[in-house]
């Protein structure tokens, strides 16, 4: 994710890609992948249920899948606001609802994965996300400009957005909620950064290529 979120850059830097393609990114070494796994087996350990959860580290990333839903958080360690939580820990079955904080460069990234009755939809999340963000910030008035979006991989419902315009005009912020449907499971994804005319289909494209990758690992036949 590392190399991808590089290219991705120089995606959206246009002047600067024939010198991104000359520096590609130095593999992890041997120090920094034993670290980022020891990152996440401390990120799971605080959860309270480590045992719901698999150490999935690697290219030099903290990776964390939740067992049931498939749910991976990717975290660079040493982050200041990596966290990885069960929102039902004092249930009888604690598991149906989890999780995670990470920054990603100028992002906030924050990520659920909860299991909902069979009459709650992604829409339904996204709804539901549009109210949390406004309660939050009563400033919060819906975002007007273009959106970038993927297509989400085979397996998954559809995908559903509400995106707004936060703080003042002198110093604008963007957030959003993308949402979608996996089997049982709602996944969401928080994200908040710089509103700034020219930052925000950058915030996006970065966002929503990192929501696919969570969708790619929870629709994987092979996840544990």
């Amino acid at each position: 994710m590392i190399a991808r979120l590089t290219f991705i850059a120089a995606l959206l830097a246009a002047p600067m890609v024939a010198a991104a393609q000359d520096a590609a990114p130095e593999p992890p070494t041997a120090e920094q992948l034993a670290a980022a796994s020891a990152e996440a087996e401390t990120l799971m350990s605080g959860s309270g249920a480590p045992e719901l959860f698999t150490n999935v580290s690697s290219d030099g990333l903290a990776k964390v899948r939740h067992k049931a839903s498939g749910l991976v958080c990717s975290f660079m360690p040493g982050a200041e606001n990596n966290t990885l939580r069960l929102f039902d820990l004092g249930d009888d079955s604690p598991g149906d609802d989890v999780g995670c904080n990470a920054d990603f460069g100028p992002l906030y990234l924050t990520y659920y994965a909860t299991r909902y009755g069979t009459g709650y939809s992604a829409a339904d999340s996204a709804r539901d996300a549009g109210a949390a963000i406004r309660n939050r910030f009563p400033e919060a008035r819906p975002y007007q400009g273009a959106s970038a979006t993927i297509q989400p991989p085979s397996g998954v419902g559809d995908l559903e957005y509400v995106g707004y315009m936060i703080g003042t005009d002198a110093s604008p912020r963007y957030t959003h909620a993308l949402t979608a449907k996996v089997g049982e499971w709602i996944f969401k994804q928080r994200m908040t950064a710089d509103g700034g005319e020219d930052a925000v289909m950058s915030h996006q494209i970065m966002s929503a290529v990192f929501f696919n990758d969570v969708l790619e690992a929870a629709v994987s036949p092979d996840k544990p």
